[in-house]
């Protein structure tokens, strides 16, 4: 009799672990997707475009960018790349300061990209530098459905700049929208760079305010190096992007990156001073509302991806990001900005 209550309690142990078990195995965790933000400072090739102002980067010009100094640069900037967001890399990846498609190309066939078979999206835009943004997808993750390139209607006379991308698709069958900005640096003038600064502002807003205004509820998310930090009148009052993640302010975007500027910290460094410039805005569609509410914006995931090999480890610049060029000096490093990036989840 005794061995029956042993095989009883065996057998009854052995029947709720297995529920457990069950249970445990049905409960499916989030999918996780990674979206960044890479300025790659002056990704050119080595050919004199005429339309262009890009004499300097050639191999007769005053940067000497031959062709060992450019396979450098796309190795370093594919291996920068690969290594953001973990095992998988990112399934959207914006970048600023490329000079064409070609350029692109040659990073998305160069090792270590090549295994992700990234597609491309980009246009020429008017920036006399010839330096565009664009987009760079997983389509295994994110399927695009319509693109386009958004001219700034600068209120200065004769100025031109880059374009805003707009890219509408599915992630991970989910409609979203991504907008990829780089807004005019000061060259020279703050006060014109802020006012042309403010005109890119209040396009890509009234592109955002389109766009709710066809459905409130549309889920967006603009990649950029906005040069104007979080705080700034640009970002907080004419693009309406703040560090309040509250779904009630709904026209409001929710700045990712406030915090990490807050703390004084920084994607760009210039003048001893950290300089949180790129950052990643997300609608407050995307952020958690509760189950059931789809795609959403993971609290906590935005970083700086600052790995060890891409910046100075010791010195008067430690942990800052090792560049490409000091004015016209060769370091033959990675970008003068690390990349940033957040993760989104069903």
């Amino acid at each position: 009799m005794r061995y029956g209550i042993k095989t009883f309690f065996f057998l009854f142990s052995l029947t709720i672990l297995s529920g457990c078990a069950s249970l445990t195995s049905s409960i499916k965790k989030p999918k996780l997707h990674t979206v960044a933000f890479y300025n790659t400072e002056k990704l050119y090739d080595t050919e004199n475009d005429p339309k262009i102002d890009d004499d300097g980067f050639t191999p007769e010009g005053i940067m000497n960018w031959n062709q060992d100094r450019y396979s450098t640069k796309i190795k370093n900037i594919a291996q920068v790349i690969e290594s953001i967001g973990g095992k998988d890399a990112p399934a959207i990846m914006g970048l600023a300061e490329v000079e064409n498609r070609k350029v692109l190309e040659d990073l998305v066939r160069s090792n270590p990209l090549r295994k992700r078979r990234y597609s491309i999206i980009h246009y020429d835009s008017r920036d006399p530098e010839g330096l565009d943004v664009a987009l760079l997808y997983n389509p295994r993750v994110f399927k695009p459905t319509t693109h386009t390139s958004l001219p700034i209607k600068f209120s200065e006379r004769g100025f031109a700049s880059r374009d805003i991308l707009q890219v509408k698709g599915t992630l991970a069958g989910e409609p979203v929208t991504v907008y990829v900005s780089h807004w005019p640096e000061d060259r020279g003038s703050t006060t014109l760079g802020t006012a042309r600064r403010r005109d890119a502002a209040a396009e890509l807003r009234r592109q955002i305010d389109a766009q709710k205004k066809a459905d409130k509820n549309a889920k967006i998310i603009v990649l950029g190096d906005f040069v104007d930090e979080p705080k700034s009148a640009n970002m907080e009052r004419v693009l309406k992007a703040t560090g309040r993640p509250n779904p009630a302010y709904q026209e409001e975007l929710f700045n990712t990156f406030y915090t990490w500027y807050v703390q004084g910290l920084g994607s760009f460094h210039t003048r001893n001073d950290n300089k949180m410039r790129d950052q990643i805005l997300v609608s407050k569609s995307l952020i958690s509302s509760g189950r059931g509410s789809g795609l959403q914006f993971v609290h906590g995931s935005a970083q700086i991806h600052d790995p060890e090999f891409a910046k100075f480890t010791f010195g008067r610049y430690k942990d800052t990001p090792r560049q490409t060029w000091s004015g016209t000096l060769y370091i033959g490093g990675y970008s003068d900005h690390f990349p940033v990036f957040i993760k989104l989840q069903q």
